[in-house]
């Protein structure tokens, strides 16, 4: 009976018990966004609590300002940097099992893991303790990067088929996991939203191009520049923003002022939302030459905004951007990514055509799925 009084107790409860890496942090506001305004839509409707991983070495340099609040709390772990990567959610398991009595207090009715490897994987280890409805995000790069590695993508076959469900931001995603063994009727395909109330229209800078990401290899900052560059030998009006930081940033910075683009080209860093929106509005044109994508929300905001899009065919990214909305280049081609510039930046697109093709990427509609999916309503 007691058992029964428990379950029962859960199932009114109806919170949810997020476990990430991919959450804003004191010291990297800005990170990953979409996760923050999906959780806090949730937040409207149930308890949430988020346990966010944080590797050790990020973790040991930011330790005065991880505190735990009512909502969040932060999971330090041991891994081996540049290492044994198949180990990493063994070692993150090994680390939330040390919060499971605390797991435990917050008696949540639905376990959810937002990142596909290593995290999810670590995830379905816990639950095996917790014994709740487990369901997994994947967003891109957690299944793209890992599941070219044997070990990890054995992993990801046998613990993420223990997910009563998996939200996929695009069909690409779908497939790529289906191809490694993971049941087609586990995967729901349900498309990030976009604030439409922070990205709105308005009057834009001709010539004026924008980058919004990290400044990594794979977001294809390299062929960004190179391509600018060529942009900029047959106009002086031409201006591109970038927003967003990363290892690369400093090394950027001296290929700026090498090619003497300073007056050309600005690095802004990393941008709080509103700023970025405010940018990302002025633009003529955003561009994405990145390698591997799920599908970036920087696109869908491009679209809320009137904005156009120049992006590479990779990941889901065919899936949302039409020829009525921007144009799609062959990964690391310069040449054509440099035309595809160029053309985009003299086309009379159609703005509010854009702006309507955004409104079906609404945060509504994707609350409402989960919610449902989940069986919190």
């Amino acid at each position: 009976m007691s058992m029964l009084i428990a379950n029962w107790l859960v199932l009114m409860n109806k919170s949810i018990l997020v476990i990430t890496n991919l959450y804003p942090v004191p010291w990297a506001p800005n990170r990953a966004s979409f996760n923050r305004i999906q959780f806090a839509k949730l937040a409207g409707y149930h308890q949430v609590y988020v346990v966010v991983l944080v590797g050790w070495i990020e973790w040991w340099r930011h330790r005065h300002q991880a505190t735990d609040t009512d909502s969040v709390i932060y999971c330090p772990y041991f891994y081996l940097p540049k290492v044994a990567r198949v180990l990493v959610p063994y070692f993150q398991y090994l680390s939330l099992l040390c919060l499971l009595p605390r797991i435990r207090k917050l008696n949540c009715s639905v376990l959810l893991a937002s990142w596909g490897y290593p995290d999810a994987v670590a995830v379905a280890m816990l639950n095996s303790h917790l014994k709740r409805p487990f369901f997994v995000k994947v967003h891109g790069s957690d299944v793209n990067e890992h599941i070219q590695y044997a070990g990890r993508r054995q992993l990801m076959r046998k613990y993420l088929s223990k997910a009563d469900g998996i939200f996929v931001v695009s069909k690409d995603l779908c497939n790529k996991l289906k191809g490694i063994g993971i049941s087609e009727d586990k995967l729901l395909l349900n498309y990030n939203g976009v604030e439409q109330q922070l990205f709105q229209p308005a009057e834009q800078y001709p010539g004026r191009c924008i980058f919004i990401g990290s400044l990594i290899d794979t977001k294809g900052v390299h062929e960004l520049i190179d391509a600018f560059t060529q942009l900029c030998a047959s106009s002086e009006h031409y201006h591109l923003d970038i927003v967003g930081d990363g290892p690369l940033f400093f090394y950027l910075k001296q290929l700026v002022s090498e090619k003497k683009l300073g007056s050309s080209i600005t690095l802004h860093g990393s941008l709080s939302a509103s700023q970025v929106s405010h940018l990302l509005a002025k633009a003529s044109l955003l561009v994405l030459p990145s390698h591997r994508e799920g599908v970036p929300n920087v696109i869908l905001e491009a679209f809320a905004c009137g904005v156009p899009v120049v992006a590479t065919k990779v990941g889901g990214i065919p899936e949302v951007v039409t020829q009525d909305v921007g144009l799609l280049v062959a990964k690391g081609d310069i040449q054509q990514l440099t035309k595809a510039m160029f053309e985009a930046l003299h086309r009379a697109w159609d703005k509010q055509q854009i702006v309507d093709h955004a409104r079906q990427f609404d945060w509504g509609k994707n609350i409402t799925f989960v919610r449902k999916t989940m069986r919190l309503i």
